[in-house]
C-alpha cells in the first residue's frame, strides 16, 4: 500500500501488515516523521505529522 507524505506529497510504500494506529514512518524524500492516527472505514490509514519538540 502507498501512503502520501503530508509534507512533500511523495509516496511511500508500506506493507499492509504495518498499518496500525500509532505506527510511525519517516519520509524517504524530505525526512519528516509521521504516524498513523486512525484507520478509516475503507481500511486506508489517516496520517499526521509528528511535531518535533524544541
Amino acid at each position: 500500500m502507498k501512503i502520501i507524505c503530508p509534507e512533500c506529497k511523495n509516496d511511500k510504500e508500506i506493507k499492509s501488515d504495518d498499518i496500525e494506529v500509532g505506527r510511525w514512518f519517516e519520509c524517504d524524500y524530505c525526512g519528516v516523521s509521521f504516524e498513523i492516527s486512525k484507520i478509516k472505514d475503507d481500511g486506508s490509514p489517516e496520517i499526521k505529522i509528528i511535531e518535533e519538540e524544541k
